[in-house]
């Protein structure tokens, strides 16, 4: 057998594929006695430590083979890259800044790609998008730097030079589904224009069992929405969503067994507490809700407060709670069951405060006032309460109708798997709606509610409400958020972008038809439309 270094290489690297770790562990391992210089055998080792996680040695290869070999920048970018898993950005950033001094224009697309990611992942937008840039300037008919450039220009508000791009990529490659699914969301279409054909032709160029018809299905539903197809938008919804559900499995008792645990364990919880938390010098603002409810709307109107920065959408608390539970932040919110929540104490409580100022400070860099604005913190707030007394809790409330639509219409990057299916989104709702009535009476005084149809009717009077509760003062500048040129990296960064407006309210009465599933599962909660929220 070829023993090179580069068939060990290669011999490890299928390990790892095949999520053989152990057998990656133990080629690494003879091949490393044999070649100790060879910088991607300890960069191969480091990745396994990763898996393993083993943070210590992780680094330490990772140090290694660039040490073995310091002029190659993908051994920066992995030191980077098990940094920015780490969560230690600082360290990340100086990383990063060491490869960026060995790039220059005779480094190929895919090296300013790749730093251009990195660059994103540490919050560095202005870099990734200069990275990009120059990646398209070293290829300029690169289709992933054009897609890469197109999505962060969008975050930027850039978006008639995100479309640009978009339609660039599409031309280049017609089947290339991506593109297409994110030009559909970049603005309202008024007239059916070239879309429609052009989404449509990459659904034939598709092969049928292909997952990306999946986000065509998505695309052609938001585009026929905007031009008041409403049958033909929800046929395609309706497609997608049922193809998205059979991807993975879902049961919705779960999610609501969830719920149920983490009030019920936090009501036991405060009882244990005795005053015992300290109180941090900074003062988050957690902005939590269902998905799509206007959360990104409230979010950007307060951190158009001089004194406020926004962090985004933070994995910060639920990290910090995984982290207290003993496992590792790469288990992601599904990571978070009812026997980790039930491991909390008021001892580890207090760290998670403390770890979680550190991880959101990442993103806000020690500002006195930041927003969080993960709505599915809506699960966490009498843990967030009790663990930072100090914390602003702001509930955006939504008709369940509304928001039921909004979330079915959503294709998510990750979670969130309820929407797949109407009835299981009532359910979801009625146990959300459930959740939050439990802690504003445990936290009558903590959390402020903020309805979604109030806000757009009463922009100024609701802004003030809200800057009150925050103990901030008044900001005209608030009234006016979307002229806030900071970045928006949600699925509603285009409307952002706009003023505030009503044509949300009591959409899903143009669905009213399709949605009687919806209307019969929300019945048996006791769920009935609202009117007087429409009007």
């Amino acid at each position: 057998m070829d023993q090179s270094d580069d068939h060990y290489h290669q011999l490890i690297q299928a390990s790892l594929a095949a999520n053989n770790i152990n057998h990656a562990a133990r080629l690494c391992t003879e091949a490393l006695k044999k070649e100790a210089t060879n910088g991607l055998l300890w960069q191969d080792l480091s990745e396994i430590s990763l898996r393993l996680g083993q943070t210590k040695m992780t680094i330490n290869s990772a140090l290694k083979a660039i040490d073995c070999d310091p002029k190659n920048v993908w051994h920066l970018f992995h030191l980077a890259g098990c940094y920015l898993q780490f969560q230690t950005f600082s360290a990340a950033t100086k990383v990063l800044d060491k490869a960026s001094s060995l790039l220059n224009s005779n480094n190929s697309a895919q090296e300013w790609d790749k730093l251009g990611e990195l660059r994103y992942m540490a919050n560095q937008l202005d870099l990734a998008i200069n990275a990009h840039t120059q990646a398209l300037n070293v290829e300029p008919d690169s289709k992933r730097s054009r897609n890469q450039l197109a999505a962060l220009l969008r975050f930027n508000g850039k978006l008639a030079e995100s479309e640009t791009l978009y339609r660039e990529v599409i031309k280049l490659e017609p089947e290339n589904y991506q593109a297409c699914y994110n030009l559909s969301q970049l603005r309202r279409f008024k007239t059916a224009e070239d879309i429609i054909p052009l989404l449509s032709r990459c659904s034939q160029l598709l092969p049928a069992s292909h997952h990306g018809h999946i986000m065509l299905h998505y695309a052609h539903g938001k585009v026929y929405e905007d031009l008041a197809d409403y049958p033909k938008a929800f046929q395609h919804l309706s497609l997608g969503s049922a193809i998205k559900r059979q991807q993975r499995p879902y049961d919705i008792k779960q999610d609501l067994a969830l719920m149920q645990t983490i009030v019920g364990f936090s009501e036991t919880l405060q009882k244990q507490m005795s005053g015992t938390a300290q109180t941090p010098s900074q003062t988050p603002i957690f902005i939590v809700g269902l998905p799509r409810t206007g959360t990104t709307l409230v979010e950007r109107i307060i951190a158009s407060h001089p004194n406020v920065v926004s962090g985004g959408e933070l994995n910060a608390f639920p990290m910090a709670l995984l982290e207290a539970g003993g496992k590792p932040i790469a288990a992601g919110l599904e990571g978070v069951d009812q026997e980790l929540v039930q491991s909390v104490t008021p001892d580890t409580l207090n760290n998670m405060a403390n770890r979680y100022l550190q991880l959101a400070n990442n993103y806000v860099e020690g500002a006195a006032f930041f927003v969080d604005k993960l709505p599915y913190n809506f699960l966490y707030c009498g843990l967030i309460l009790q663990a930072i007394p100090n914390a602003k809790i702001i509930h955006v409330n939504r008709n369940p109708f509304d928001a039921a639509l909004s979330n079915f219409k959503m294709l998510f990057d990750r979670g969130y798997e309820y929407s797949y299916a109407l009835e299981d989104t009532a359910d979801f709702i009625a146990g959300y709606q459930t959740m939050m009535q439990r802690w504003k009476l445990q936290f009558p005084a903590q959390i402020h509610t903020i309805d979604y149809e109030q806000l757009v009717q009463s922009q100024e009077l609701e802004t003030r409400k809200l800057l009150a509760f925050c103990e901030l003062d008044w900001a005209p500048e608030c009234l006016n958020f979307h002229q806030n040129s900071s970045a928006s990296q949600t699925a509603s960064a285009s409307q952002v972008r706009e003023p505030i407006y009503s044509r949300s309210v009591g959409l899903w009465r143009q669905f009213q038809t399709q949605l009687n599933p919806l209307l019969d599962a929300f019945a048996k909660h006791g769920i009935k439309p609202n009117d007087s929220k429409e009007q």
